[in-house]
């Protein structure tokens, strides 16, 4: 068993498409329990580990257990070092080395190829990302608030209601229109051209990469109380913006009234 880049890939993909704050990090750790154990499970790769296919389920709560500080979905690096640690640990309890381990990988790969290839996983996910844009593009001029010049539109969800909040749960009603968007620019480019556009918001920092606008935001609710924050967000007009994959993101949180 082993965390394949793909599962990586694939969870980054998924990110890029929703806001922040819908990323829920034991949401995002609990599939990749479920990633591991069918990995465990198909394809003769427990067989394979040395190990009974029943006590795949205990072994991916373990390894994920053993590597979750590591998961950190809006860190390249340190989702990068999340998978060397479920490979590392993967070994330490199967006592396989590392170029078995490889040799099971692939040998479970090459099984279920037939049937689901990353290959084919991620293409199905670029096409759905593809659609978003396409989507996102046809209703641009419905946004309310500035966009940034030199960006690329990745997705428009104007009705937010079904996307899952913090908890996992609906955001309901009250949640605000949201675009989404990349640029090569850096955060202090975006945040500069945003600085003096948008009346009325005010100015939050969590991290040095990581800024946002909002407007109407209670004044005991800040960054540094993240899931208050990443509650209360949703529902407020706001500019999101972060790095992610080499790219800055920026979230435009609207009102249509």
């Amino acid at each position: 068993m082993i965390l394949s880049r793909y599962v990586l890939l694939l969870t980054l993909g998924v990110i890029t498409a929703v806001p922040a704050y819908a990323i829920d990090r034991e949401q995002g750790l609990e599939r990749v329990r479920e990633q591991l154990t069918q990995s465990c499970s198909e394809g003769g790769m427990a067989s394979c580990l040395g190990v009974e296919t029943s006590r795949c389920g205990r072994l991916a709560e373990e390894v994920v257990q053993a590597c979750a500080e590591h998961f950190v979905p809006a860190e390249q690096e340190q989702m990068a070092a999340f998978g060397d640690c479920i490979g590392r640990q993967t070994r330490q309890r199967t006592g396989v080395s590392e170029a078995e381990l490889q040799s099971c990988q692939s040998h479970a790969d090459g099984a279920a190829h037939a049937s689901s290839s990353p290959e084919e996983a991620m293409r199905r996910l670029e096409d759905a990302k593809a659609v978003m844009a396409q989507d996102a593009e046809a209703t641009r001029d419905a946004v309310t608030l500035p966009l940034y010049p030199d960006h690329e539109l990745t997705a428009h969800h104007q009705d937010p209601s079904g996307l899952p909040g913090i908890d996992g749960e609906p955001l309901g009603e009250g949640a605000v229109p949201v675009a989404m968007m990349t640029t090569s620019d850096t955060v202090e480019e975006v945040v500069d051209f945003y600085q003096n556009r948008l009346d009325g918001f005010t100015l939050y920092r969590a991290a040095a990469d990581d800024a946002t606008f909002a407007k109407g935001m209670p004044d005991d609710v800040t960054p540094s109380d993240f899931r208050r924050w990443m509650k209360a967000l949703p529902m407020h007009e706001h500019v999101a913006i972060y790095r992610l994959s080499g790219k800055t993101h920026i979230e435009v949180g609207y009102r249509t009234d």
